[in-house]
């Protein structure tokens, strides 16, 4: 056996973006299926998904091969995580607490936090609460629990039980907003 045989393939190292898009398209093709079901349109899901899946084995084999390619992306450090780094349904929670608290150009500063609420299915959530603003909707509690252990909402300084906005999910608005801040468009061009 030739020594270039006996060689273990290279893998190509994890890509937060990578899996983002492949994340994104998934969602795309899922979406596509049931709005075409609802509707009686004919549906080919697995031809979509065996597209997919040829599409990521090639990516993959082709970053595998190409031993010039630069390491994977890391997250920024504390400075601003990016948007499609956040997962979907905590990504929508994130936007209304923002929209709300900061505005859609990122220049109206509203007080605002969430607090422990029960939703409208009798889970444990949180609301949000914005100075002169009322929302009626509590957002439940696994749409919000991604949004702390990333480090974009933490205890508010004054009271412990409410949550705020932090200083890095400020700056991962703000970066948003630069970039056009068109959600949910903006996640088709990763």
């Amino acid at each position: 056996m030739s020594p270039e045989m006996s060689r273990t393939p290279r893998k190509p190292a994890p890509d937060p973006w990578r899996k983002a898009r492949w994340r994104e398209q998934a969602r795309a093709i899922v979406m596509k299926d049931r709005h075409h079901r609802k509707y009686g349109r004919a549906v080919d899901t697995a031809g979509a998904v065996a597209q997919a899946l040829e599409r990521a084995y090639k990516q993959g084999f082709a970053d595998a091969q190409d031993e010039t390619a630069p390491a994977a992306r890391d997250a920024p450090a504390q400075t601003a995580l990016d948007w499609a780094l956040i997962p979907p349904r905590p990504r929508n929670a994130f936007w209304s607490c923002c929209l709300f608290m900061f505005g859609r150009g990122g220049d109206r500063r509203r007080q605002g936090w969430l607090e422990p609420a029960v939703t409208e299915r009798g889970t444990l959530g949180w609301r949000l609460v914005v100075v002169g603003f009322e929302p009626d909707k509590a957002m439940g509690a696994n749409s919000i629990r991604p949004l702390v252990r990333l480090g974009l909402l933490g205890a508010d300084g004054d009271d412990l039980s409410r949550l705020t906005v932090t200083a890095l999910g400020r700056a991962t608005w703000e970066r948003f907003l630069e970039r056009g801040g068109e959600f949910p468009e903006d996640l088709t061009n990763l």
